[in-house]
């Protein structure tokens, strides 16, 4: 299983899905944050702040733990875990309610939608001793909450922090947390996104905070570049590394066969607009290129673009592997059944076995008998790749190496000797049993020691008796 800690960036209001925390903490962690223009549009930044232990303890009261998506092991799923702050015990019919919208949110747009059985979402009801957070709405009010959370941080009005050590002690309670969101019992616009600490915050209450968490889950999951950018910036650099930024125009693009090169023109599916190179991306307005007019990396309340969503689809299966569950590898026999259980995604996938490196007719079939294959005496190689064969995917370097999960067995059939036919006629008859008669006694590995006791004596004559007639 490819289990991958994650973590959500919510960052001014914004959230960021980023790489396994190291063993060793690190002293500092970059925070991001972000906010929203006049006209829907994104503008932000980051900055480095002390980091905490991920081993915090809960030091306030928890009302229930409930998994609210459990769509399989947590070894092979990405574990999902909200915590909230600043809720007392009459305001967690409220928290239900953020939480449930958010999920919502998350899980409407694609390809989160298609990818939830990806998922598992829990939802862990912490209990403060004050309603709200600090600094809301004004900066200076203080408010005795389970984690600390509040606006204001580093004085940015925006940035909305949380203590990620009793973050992590109360999502804790879960038995599997890849990643973190801390949810304020606020309207306040706002948010923060931990790079090293896997938690990110938004405000319950605020409308436009899980679009943003969105945006900013673009970033961490997928690695996606920010598509806005300032006035009047030229980009120098070079080729960037995130699969919806390029320096490259569209003919130099379908030249080089790079980014982007397999959806320029295209426009299905439901996604942002036609796909091609529009000069403005990664902050800068010229000089380089985002894959469509706009998106959800650009602005809110938009689908993303074809790149994006490939993006999407190929790191989760960075975290997650094809095959849910499968017989334990080694040699099989006859009498044997070999199975696999993919993870059941919409449109399923592609199975294909193979035997001895040709292809057997059972597409798409999860479960057989060895006996079925009717295959010779020796040692065969059994093989089934399973892939996930969604068109939202035309990388196929990609999918080979990400999507598709291989494995194989080891296949003896022994020889099947008939116990009793001495003669080795086919057939066990007087002859076998004369043989038996003659070679009474002591023998010294004769043929005629069916048992191979070192003598040929009454328990030889009955199972020859037992054996009587043709050999199966």
């Amino acid at each position: 299983m490819k289990k991958k800690i994650l973590s959500f960036v919510l960052t001014g209001t914004s959230l960021t899905l980023m790489g396994a925390g190291e063993a060793t903490r690190p002293a500092m962690e970059k925070v991001y944050w972000d906010t929203v223009t006049e006209t829907g549009e994104f503008s932000g930044g980051n900055l480095m702040m002390q980091t905490k232990p991920k081993n915090g303890v809960a030091n306030r009261g928890i009302y229930g733990v409930t998994t609210l998506i459990d769509n399989g092991p947590p070894l092979n799923r990405i574990d999902l875990v909200f915590v909230g702050d600043g809720y007392t015990v009459v305001d967690l019919d409220d928290y239900e309610v953020h939480v449930n919208n958010a999920v919502n949110d998350f899980f409407g747009i694609e390809p989160l939608q298609t990818y939830l059985p990806l998922f598992n979402v829990h939802r862990v009801d912490v209990i403060s001793n004050e309603s709200g957070v600090d600094n809301d709405p004004v900066d200076g009010i203080e408010k005795d909450t389970a984690m600390d959370m509040g606006f204001w941080c580093s004085g940015i009005e925006r940035l909305l922090c949380v203590d990620t050590s009793l973050a992590w002690g109360f999502a804790n309670n879960v038995s599997s947390t890849d990643t973190i969101l801390a949810v304020a019992n606020s309207s306040m616009y706002g948010g923060a996104g931990y790079s090293w600490a896997e938690v990110g915050t938004f405000s319950g209450a605020n409308s436009a905070a899980t679009d943003v968490a969105i945006h900013e889950f673009g970033h961490s999951m997928a690695n996606l570049a920010d598509e806005y950018f300032y006035s009047g910036d030229t980009y120098t650099g070079p080729e960037p590394s995130e699969r919806n930024a390029s320096i490259y125009d569209a003919s130099e693009m379908e030249a080089l066969g790079t980014k982007w090169a397999n959806w320029l023109g295209d426009s299905g599916g439901p996604w942002d607009g036609t796909c091609g190179t529009y000069e403005g991306c990664k902050y800068a307005d010229y000089g380089i290129y985002r894959p469509s007019n706009n998106s959800m990396m650009r602005a809110l309340n938009r689908p993303f673009n074809q790149p994006s969503a490939e993006a999407f689809i190929l790191e989760m299966y960075n975290i997650v592997d094809p095959i849910d569950n499968h017989t334990t590898a080694g040699i099989l026999e006859v009498g044997d059944t070999v199975f696999v259980t993919p993870v059941a995604i919409e449109g399923g996938m592609q199975i294909q076995w193979f035997m001895n490196n040709l292809p057997l007719d059972l597409d798409g079939v999860t479960s057989f008998s060895i006996d079925s294959l009717t295959l010779p005496v020796g040692f065969h190689s059994l093989r089934v790749e399973v892939v996930d064969p969604t068109i939202w995917v035309r990388d196929e370097v990609a999918r080979e190496s990400v999507m598709k999960q291989i494995v194989t067995w080891s296949v003896q059939i022994n020889e099947v000797v008939c116990t009793g036919d001495v003669n080795n006629d086919g057939w066990v008859t007087v002859s076998d049993l004369l043989t038996v008669i003659d070679s009474w006694g002591t023998c010294d590995g004769c043929s005629a020691d069916i048992n191979e006791d070192g003598n040929v004596n009454v328990t030889d004559l009955l199972i020859i008796v037992d054996a009587w007639g043709e050999c199966p």
